[in-house]
């Protein structure tokens, strides 16, 4: 009687096959995983233009729906708290016409997001005219099931 040796033929080949799957496993979680980042980048990159748009609007409302209740902002004059941030965003002699951001990354990790960029912001104030650029970085958690800012740090740039 002759002794089959396709059993090892067969373990071999059960084996490779379940490799291939671990690997093709792996590559599909990897791709996935770089799609949710490049969506919650898109998102984070939206919510900072909206942010720019309510300075412009002075709209104290739709700051309040991005920044999360213990929100702190700082710059140069200091550090405030929500309510003094978003005063200082839509009070003052300072009319901002325009506002944009540039070289906007973000660094995603789970539920909280670093976002660094540059703010420039047009307009006029007591001494005339104006356009200035400011570096920021700012905090972002998913609070509740949405995205909330909960810490903003900027400086004038220079010249």
């Amino acid at each position: 009687m002759r002794q089959y040796s396709g059993s090892s033929t067969v373990r071999r080949l059960c084996v490779a096959l379940l490799g291939l799957g671990l690997l093709a496993a792996s590559v599909t979680a990897q791709t996935s995983a770089k799609a949710k980042t490049g969506n919650v980048e898109q998102t984070l990159f939206k919510l900072e233009d909206d942010f720019a748009r309510a300075v412009v609007r002075r709209d104290a409302g739709a700051i309040g729906r991005l920044v999360a209740p213990r929100w702190v902002y700082s710059d140069e004059s200091g550090v405030m708290d929500r309510a003094a941030g978003i005063k200082a965003f839509t009070s003052g002699t300072d009319t901002v016409k325009e506002a944009s951001n540039a070289n906007m990354r973000a660094m995603v990790y789970s539920n909280s997001a670093i976002v660094i960029g540059i703010l420039r912001l047009k307009g006029r104030g007591r001494e005339g005219p104006f356009d200035r650029r400011y570096r920021y970085t700012d905090s972002w958690v998913l609070l509740d099931g949405r995205w909330q800012c909960v810490a903003s740090q900027d400086y004038l740039m220079p010249k």
